[in-house]
């Protein structure tokens, strides 16, 4: 019979009653095993209540947070959501259909809070693109820092940024129910994509 690791840690640490603590002591006096399990939980103790570790100094706190400065103005702690809109789209409008290109290029506009998406989708069934840009409607300077992201059923399937016209492009559209996530640096904007073969 031997201590088992409950017992040990009870006996280091003064929980066992009476009668049981006489019985382990009787016990380690007889065998060597247990009395170094003993020694080694001990020592553990002994590291884990170091009496010379202390807490760091206020002027260490304050060296380490300046690693990484907070700025207010450029950490927003909310992030506002909107919907984008359909407000064209020739497959709808055939009459209007090549407006932006080819007849055979699906042309689509989207209209969110102060800009408008304009996307074109084009290609084989099994090798669809769409080319978009984000245009402001007004002296709003946030399109440079937009990322573009491409989902279908909840789950993300591309990432893209712009360029300097704010023209976002992604190389492989598959059919189906999709959504645009447009990520502004205080507003992320969804608006649902329905491609499918006309």
């Amino acid at each position: 019979m031997h201590l088992s690791s409950d017992v040990a840690l009870d006996f280091v640490e003064g929980r066992l009653k009476g009668d049981e603590e006489v019985f382990w002591r009787n016990h380690l006096e007889s065998c060597k095993d247990c009395t170094e399990d003993i020694s080694r939980w001990r020592q553990l103790r002994t590291d884990l209540k170091r009496s010379h570790l202390t807490s760091a100094s206020e002027e260490l706190l304050r060296k380490t947070t300046d690693i990484f400065p907070y700025r207010p103005e450029e950490l927003p702690f909310w992030r506002r959501s909107a919907i984008a809109t359909l407000i064209f789209d020739s497959f709808q409008e055939p009459a209007l259909a090549g407006a932006r290109g080819g007849a055979e290029a699906r042309q689509l506009v989207m209209r969110a809070e102060e800009f408008d998406i304009h996307i074109k989708i084009w290609g084989e069934p099994d090798h669809r693109q769409l080319l978009g840009q984000l245009l402001p409607r007004g002296s709003v300077d946030f399109v440079h820092h937009a990322r573009f992201h491409l989902y279908r059923n909840g789950e993300r399937i591309e990432t893209a940024g712009v360029d300097e016209m704010g023209e976002f492009r992604f190389r492989d559209v598959p059919e189906g129910d999709l959504s645009l996530q447009i990520d502004l640096p205080n507003l992320t904007v969804i608006g649902a994509l329905n491609v499918k073969q006309n």
